[in-house]
């Protein structure tokens, strides 16, 4: 386990390479997070490698913040709207400087995006897919 309540599986690249590894900062956040909504979160990403990256992602020209070990996908399409709209405040308010929305559509694709991006990377952003 890498905290309480994430494995290191549920962090793996799905294209199969093993990769893993995740920020510690991140995976403090994202544990912070967890507590404070009180229900589990079932991940759609987590760590990508490059490779798989540049195949799924829609920057795929450079590599993404799941690269680097902090960004994963939450998917919504089981809570509610008011459970989602909370868990949106709440990441704020720990300090996930990326959200990405994706919240139309057939329910169980929906999903949040949540990273911690530090100035190295971009200034924090809020977007819809």
């Amino acid at each position: 386990m890498i905290t309480k309540n994430f494995s290191v599986k549920e962090m793996e690249c799905h294209c199969g390479c093993g990769e893993s590894e995740m920020d510690p900062e991140f995976m403090r956040m994202l544990q912070e997070l967890r507590d404070e909504a009180g229900f589990a979160f079932r991940l759609s990403s987590s760590r990508r490698c490059v490779t798989h990256n540049a195949k799924v992602s829609s920057h795929s020209k450079k590599a993404g913040i799941h690269t680097l070990g902090k960004a994963v996908d939450i998917l919504t399409g089981h809570i509610d709207t008011t459970r989602v709209l909370k868990l949106i405040k709440q990441a704020q308010d720990i300090g996930f400087t990326g959200l990405g929305l994706n919240l139309r559509g057939k329910r169980e694709g929906r999903f949040i995006h949540i990273d911690n991006r530090g100035s190295d990377f971009s200034v924090p952003a809020v977007w819809t897919y």
